[in-house]
C-alpha cells in the first residue's frame, strides 16, 4: 500500500513536471541570455529582459532575477533602487548569502540589509514573529546551518546548535538530553512535522534518528523550555518543529546518494514544484549502517569479571532493514495536505538496562522478520485549511490522522547468570518450564496504535495603534488514541517463547481520549512585550481515570534595536506513556497475582521553569549573541528498573547558555555553550550525583568558501566528565532473590502495606511471620551496603568532524569524516554502564540538480 501511495505521487508530479516543463525551460533561457547581457556590459538590455518577465519566473529563478537586477542598478550607480531590489531578495530567502565573486558593494550591501533583520519563527506564537519578542529563548537552524555541521541524523543537529541538548546514549535508541531530563528513547521533547505531531500516542517516543530526513528540511526551530501552555503533552522540555521546504524551493529534482566505511548508504530524492497556485513537494530518505565492531572486556561490563562475558558489540547498528522518510507535502491556495511514512529500526550494542553485556543478536528467533531491536513503523497524514475571515482575525482547523506500529524486542541476558530467573517477573509455572541452567532470554513487547485528532486554532490582532499591538490566539483540540494487536512475551534458550495468554493479549488493548482549550495573549506596548498563555488538559483514560492539568505561562519582554532582555515562567507537564502504564500491569498479570487491582499508579512528570535571557542583533557587524540563566524544578520523572516503571525522579537543575553567530560573506562560526549544576537529584528513590549530566558542554561549527566551488565546514564538540551511579548487579540479584521470598509470602495476604510491623503478626500466619522477619532483616541489611551501588566515572571527551563540498555547476561531491582523530570516549544514559561510541567513520556522497 505505502508502495502504491509513493508511486502515486511520483507519477503525478512527473506529470505536472512534463506540463511545465517547456515554460521553464523558456524562463531559464530568458535568464540567462539576460546574465549573458550583463557580463558583456549590456545592463540596460538585460534589466529589461528580467523586467519584462519577473512574475512568470518560479522563486527561485525569481531569487536570481532580483540579484542580477540589484547588480545592474549597483552598474549604473542607483544605489537606492539597489537597496530596495536586494531588500525583495531577501524577502524571498532570508539566509541568501552573496559568493565571493559578487562585487564588494553588493556584499555590504546585503549584510547590511540583513543586519537590520531578524530571523522569524512561528513556533512560539503559531503566528510569525522576530526571535527577539519569542518569549521563550529559541534555537534557529537554517539549512545551510544543518549543511555545515555535517550532521547524519536530527540527534547530532540538535547537540550541535542547541545549548542544553547533549548527547546520552541509553543503549536501546537514538536519544537525547535537554538540561538533564531524559528518559530510556526520546519521550520528553515534542518534535513536530510542519507543526504536527510526531511523537508516538503509546509511547511518547519520537527518536531524533535516521528515519528523519534532513535534506528535506528548510529550518528547524527549537524552543528551549516548558511549552504545554501551547502544545501541552510531552512538551516537557524543548519543542523541536521541523519546517519543509517548499516544492519552489526546489523547482526541480534533486539526487543524493553516499557511502561509507562501516556499511553506511544513504540515498535521497526530492521532487519540488510550485504551478501558479499549487506547489508541490514529493521527498524519499533511506538509510542503512553495518555499524561498527568493538570488542569489550567482561571487566568493563555491568556484570563484571565474575558474571560478564567478553564479545563484540555492534555500535550505529541500523539492523537488518534500513531506515526510511518518504512523504509529500501538496498546498493549493488556502489548503495543505501533508502525509509521511517513516521507518526505523535500531540496533542496542548491549543487553537491557540493568544486565549490561553484549550479546550475539544472530542466536535469537525473529519475530514477524524482526530480530532484537528497537523497531517503529508509522504514518501521518494530515489536512488543514486556513482562511483570513475578517481583517483582524485568522482561523485554521486541521484533522490528523497517525498510525504507528512498534516492537520493543530486547535481550535480557545470553548467558545464564546464577538467581536471574528468580529475578525475572515471571509465574512459577513459567518457571518450572524453563531449564534453571538456560540463557538467551529476551523480552518481546509490540502493539499498532491508531490517533485521530481534530483542531481549531485562531489569531485575533485585537489593537494595533502608534504604541500598542495586541493579539490574541486561541485554539481547541481533540484526539482519540487507540492501541490493538498488543503482544507481550518472554523468550528463552535464544529460540523459544513462553506461551502468550489471551488475557495478556486483551489486557494490553484500550483506548483513551484527550481534550484540551487554550488562549495565548500577546501585547506591546512601545518596547515593553506582555506575553501570556494558559492551557487545560483533560484526559480520560483506559481505566476511567482522570487527568487534569493546567500549564500557565507569563513572560515580560523589553526590545531595543540591538538588544532585548525577557523574563518568563512557565510549566509543563506529560502523562505516563500508555505502554508504560500497561507493561507494568503486564508484569502483574503475567505473575497471575489474582488478588491485586489491575490499575496503573504512575503519575505525570512535571517541570517549572524560570528563564532570563539576554540577547544581541548585530551588536558588532556581522555578530550576534545570547545568554540565558534558567532555572529548572522536575518532579516525578519515571525511571525504568529491570522491567517495570516508576515515578522516581526528582531535580532542581539551574544553569547558564550560551549561543552566539559571527557572520562574513566567506567565513561563518556558530558556536554554543551550557553550564549546569544540580542542587537536587533524586532517582530510584536514592539522593545521589546526577547521573550522566555534564556540568559544561560546547561547541563549534564553523564553515569557510575556500573557493567559488569548494567549501569547507568543521564541527567541534566537548563534554566535561560526568558521574554515573548503578546498582551491583550480583547484590542487586540477591536483593531481588530476597524479594521474591518476601513477594510470596505477601501474596497470600491483602492490603500488607497499610499495616505497621507491629500488625504484621497478627495478620500473617507464625511460620510465614519468621520467614519475613529473616529475610526483611537481610534485605535492609544488603541495601544499607556502601557496595550496593558501583560508582562510575564518565571522562570528558572532544571530538573533531570534518567535511568538504566541491560544486560545479549542478553536481555536488562531498565527504564528512566523523571523530576525526578516533576519540575512544563512553557515554550512559538510564543504563548501568558505560557505552563505547562512535569511532572515525566517514562518508562520501555525491549530489546532482535536475
Amino acid at each position: 500500500m505505502r508502495k502504491t501511495i509513493f508511486t502515486l505521487f511520483i507519477l503525478l508530479g512527473c506529470t505536472f513536471s512534463a506540463l511545465a516543463q517547456s515554460e521553464s525551460e523558456q524562463l531559464r533561457s530568458i535568464y540567462d541570455n539576460a546574465e549573458e547581457n550583463y557580463n558583456i556590459g549590456r545592463i540596460d538590455e538585460a534589466e529589461k529582459e528580467l523586467q519584462d518577465n519577473l512574475e512568470k519566473f518560479p522563486s527561485n529563478l525569481r531569487q536570481s532575477a532580483y540579484r542580477l537586477l540589484a547588480l545592474c542598478s549597483l552598474g549604473n550607480d542607483q544605489e537606492q533602487l539597489a537597496e530596495e531590489r536586494t531588500k525583495l531578495l531577501l524577502q524571498l530567502n532570508p539566509y541568501f548569502s552573496p559568493s565571493g565573486n559578487d562585487p564588494q558593494r553588493f556584499i555590504d550591501m546585503v549584510e547590511r540589509i540583513k543586519a537590520g533583520r531578524t530571523a522569524t519563527i512561528t513556533t512560539a506564537s503559531s503566528q510569525a514573529e522576530n526571535l527577539s519578542e519569542v518569549p521563550v529563548p529559541t534555537t534557529l537552524i537554517t539549512e545551510e546551518m544543518i549543511r555545515n555541521c555535517g550532521a547524519s541524523n536530527l540527534q547530532e543537529v540538535l547537540a550541535a546548535y542547541v545549548p542544553g541538548m547533549y548527547i546520552v546514549d541509553c543503549n536501546d535508541d537514538i536519544n537525547i538530553s535537554m538540561r538533564g531530563i531524559y528518559s530510556n528513547s526520546q519521550e520528553k521533547i515534542l518534535i513536530m512535522l510542519n507543526g504536527h505531531r510526531l511523537n508516538s500516542y503509546c509511547t511518547n517516543i519520537a527518536s531524533p534518528d535516521f528515519s528523519i530526513g534532513l535534506e528535506k528540511l528548510k529550518q528547524i526551530e527549537v524552543l528551549r523550555g516548558p511549552a504545554s501552555s501551547l502544545y501541552g503533552n510531552v512538551a516537557l522540555t524543548a519543542v523541536v518543529n521541523l519546517i519543509t521546504k517548499q516544492g519552489a524551493d526546489i523547482d526541480g529534482i534533486e539526487a543524493k546518494v553516499g557511502a561509507g566505511n562501516y556499511g553506511q548508504l544513504r540515498g535521497n530524492l526530492i521532487f519540488g514544484k510550485r504551478y501558479f497556485d499549487l506547489d508541490l513537494l514529493v521527498w524519499g530518505t533511506f538509510y542503512k549502517a553495518n555499524g561498527e565492531k568493538r570488542f569489550v572486556h567482561k571487566e568493563d561490563t555491568a556484570l563484571g569479571a565474575e558474571l560478564g562475558t567478553d564479545g563484540d558489540v555492534t555500535i550505529g547498528g541500523i539492523g537488518s532493514k534500513p531506515s526510511y522518510d518518504i512523504g509529500t507535502s501538496l498546498k493549493y491556495k488556502n489548503l495543505t495536505f501533508l502525509y509521511n511514512t517513516q521507518y526505523s529500526q535500531i540496533q542496542a550494542p548491549m543487553t537491557t538496562t540493568f544486565l549490561y553485556n553484549p550479546y550475539d543478536i544472530e542466536k535469537y528467533k525473529t519475530y514477524n522478520g524482526i530480530r532484537p531491536s528497537f523497531t517503529t513503523v508509522s504514518h501521518h497524514a494530515d489536512l488543514s485549511y486556513g482562511q483570513q475571515i475578517h481583517k483582524n482575525v485568522y482561523l485554521k482547523g486541521s484533522i490528523a490522522y497517525d498510525n504507528s506500529d512498534m516492537t520493543h524486542y530486547q535481550v535480557i541476558s545470553d548467558n545464564n547468570i546464577p538467581g536471574l530467573l528468580d529475578m525475572l517477573p515471571l509465574p512459577e509455572a513459567s518457571r518450572a518450564m524453563i531449564d534453571p541452567n538456560a540463557g538467551g532470554f529476551s523480552r518481546y513487547i509490540s502493539g499498532q496504535e491508531h490517533t485521530f485528532g481534530v483542531k481549531l486554532q485562531g489569531d485575533w490582532n485585537y489593537l494595533t495603534t502608534k504604541n500598542h499591538k495586541g493579539l490574541l490566539t486561541f485554539g481547541s483540540e481533540y484526539s482519540y488514541f487507540q492501541l490493538d494487536d498488543t503482544r507481550y512475551t518472554f523468550g528463552y534458550n535464544f529460540i523459544k517463547t513462553l506461551p502468550e495468554t489471551t488475557n495478556i493479549s486483551e489486557l494490553g488493548k484500550g483506548h483513551e481520549n484527550s481534550y484540551n482549550v487554550y488562549a495565548q495573549l500577546k501585547h506591546q506596548w512601545k518596547s515593553f512585550i506582555f506575553n501570556a498563555g494558559l492551557r487545560f488538559d483533560y484526559k480520560n483514560k483506559y481505566d476511567n481515570v482522570k487527568i487534569k492539568e493546567f500549564s500557565p505561562r507569563l513572560a515580560l519582554i523589553y526590545v531595543q534595536p540591538k538588544w532585548n532582555i525577557k523574563l518568563s515562567y512557565s510549566k509543563s507537564f506529560i502523562d505516563a506513556p500508555y505502554l508504560y502504564r500497561k507493561s507494568n500491569i503486564f508484569i502483574i498479570a503475567f505473575l497471575n497475582y489474582g488478588t491485586i487491582d489491575l490499575t496503573d499508579d504512575l503519575s505525570p512528570e512535571s517541570l517549572h521553569s524560570y528563564q532570563l535571557t539576554f540577547g544581541t542583533t548585530q551588536w558588532l557587524k556581522g555578530l550576534d549573541f545570547e545568554i540565558n540563566a534558567f532555572y529548572n524544578k522536575a518532579r516525578d520523572i519515571i525511571y525504568m528498573g529491570i522491567m517495570e516503571h516508576t515515578n522516581s525522579g526528582n531535580s532542581d537543575i539551574y544553569g547558564l547558555e550560551f549561543s552566539g553567530s559571527y557572520e562574513h560573506p566567506r567565513f561563518t562560526a556558530k558556536v554554543s555553550a551550557s553550564w549546569q549544576k544540580a542542587k537536587k537529584y533524586e532517582a530510584y528513590y536514592q539522593s545521589i550525583k546526577p547521573m550522566n549530566l555534564p556540568e559544561f558542554t560546547a561547541n563549534g561549527v564553523f564553515a569557510w568558501q575556500a573557493t567559488k566551488h569548494l567549501k569547507l565546514h568543521s564541527h567541534l564538540a566537548f563534554s566535561s566528565h560526568q558521574y554515573n551511579q548503578c546498582y551491583n548487579i550480583k547484590n542487586y540479584i540477591t536483593s531481588q532473590q530476597i524479594q521474591s521470598v518476601l513477594n510470596n509470602v505477601y501474596s497470600k495476604y491483602e492490603n500488607l502495606e497499610d499495616f505497621p510491623l507491629s500488625d504484621f503478626e497478627k495478620i500473617m500466619t507464625p511460620e510465614d511471620y519468621q520467614i519475613y522477619l529473616k529475610y526483611n532483616a537481610k534485605f535492609v541489611e544488603l541495601e544499607q551496603k556502601e557496595e550496593y551501588y558501583v560508582k562510575k566515572d564518565i571522562s570528558s571527551y572532544f571530538t573533531v568532524n570534518l567535511g568538504a563540498t566541491y560544486k560545479i555547476g549542478n553536481l555536488e561531491l562531498g565527504v564528512n569524516v566523523h571523530n576525526l582523530f578516533d576519540k575512544k570516549y563512553y557515554l550512559s544514559g538510564a543504563s548501568t554502564g558505560l557505552i563505547p561510541q562512535k569511532g572515525r567513520w566517514w562518508m562520501f556522497d555525491i549530489a546532482y540538480k535536475f
